[in-house]
């Protein structure tokens, strides 16, 4: 198989290296001579790559193999980053299958949870190319004061109040979302600077908060809390978990980067932010071609 993902240098996320590290699970179905938009309910049948761990050393290796083409047939290619949270299902009535999935609410262990899916593949000599999505989203903080003569230092921004457990359906790529989390505590430099009404990204090498896909509701909130420091470097407020509601601000999609742009006043009295969505990073895909399934 050939696997492809984007590189970055974001450290929670998914590269083709860390891939390679972290390996992936993949099914596969035999679908005679029906192509997979012809598929009914329990069209899919059994399995014959059934959660199959790829391995990589210097090359992919599918545990359970050989597999064989099946002559003349169609291949339907299911496949997820391996991944303990994960959980796979077909149901009966279904046509597609779906991925049960929790978010760790330890920011420092959130990962970046890929999946690809290919239909209607036959016998062939060449690899089959997976081209894998990134199926949560990334959530990143940048700042900026209200005051350009003054100084603040961020001490903690966490998220409150989002589901953390969604099921991920291959039909259409969405999610539908269950549970609430906790709070997610994103990572900063300790005292992160942010000087006058410059923007400053608050971006760490493990910084990125990996999380579930999902409509903000009137529980989404931001929370964060700041010192105030004059031109001297005299303190002149503190301000202490901050309140920003998220309800019915822009939904996080499927694969998409989103920045929370926060504006500290001198007071604490109001803060208003503005989100940047954009579609993640897909520069320099580089493929790596293992031995055909």
């Amino acid at each position: 198989m050939k696997t492809v993902v984007s590189k970055t240098t974001r450290a929670a996320v998914t590269t083709l290296d860390s891939l390679q590290k972290s390996g992936f699970t993949v099914y596969a179905y035999n679908t005679g001579g029906t192509e997979m938009a012809g598929v009914a309910a329990k069209g899919l049948g059994t399995p014959f790559m059934n959660g199959a761990i790829a391995t990589y050393a210097t090359k992919w290796k599918l545990a359970g193999g050989p597999y064989y083409w099946p002559f003349n047939s169609n291949v339907q290619f299911f496949a997820h980053a391996t991944d303990a949270s994960a959980t796979y299902k077909l149901n009966d009535s279904d046509i597609y299958p779906i991925i049960t999935y929790t978010i760790n609410d330890d920011a420092s262990k959130q990962k970046d949870f890929v999946v690809a899916q290919l239909y209607n593949q036959k016998k062939t000599e060449n690899d089959v190319k997976l081209s894998f999505l990134h199926a949560l989203t990334q959530v990143n903080f940048s700042a900026k004061g209200s005051n350009n003569n003054l100084k603040y230092t961020i001490s903690s921004i966490s998220i409150e109040g989002v589901a953390n457990t969604g099921t991920y359906s291959f039909a259409d790529n969405t999610w539908s979302v269950t549970g609430t989390a906790g709070t997610y505590i994103y990572p900063t430099a300790n005292n992160a600077p942010v000087s006058g009404t410059t923007i400053s990204d608050l971006d760490q090498a493990k910084g990125a908060l990996i999380l579930m896909p999902q409509a903000m509701t009137a529980d989404s909130k931001i929370k964060i809390s700041y010192n105030v420091y004059n031109a001297d470097d005299v303190q002149i407020d503190a301000v202490t978990d901050a309140v920003i509601s998220l309800n019915n601000t822009a939904a996080w999609g499927v694969g998409k980067k989103v920045r929370y742009t926060l504006t500290l006043s001198s007071e604490g009295a109001t803060i208003s932010f503005a989100p940047e969505v954009g579609n993640w990073s897909t520069d320099d895909d580089t493929p790596v071609t293992p031995p055909a399934a």
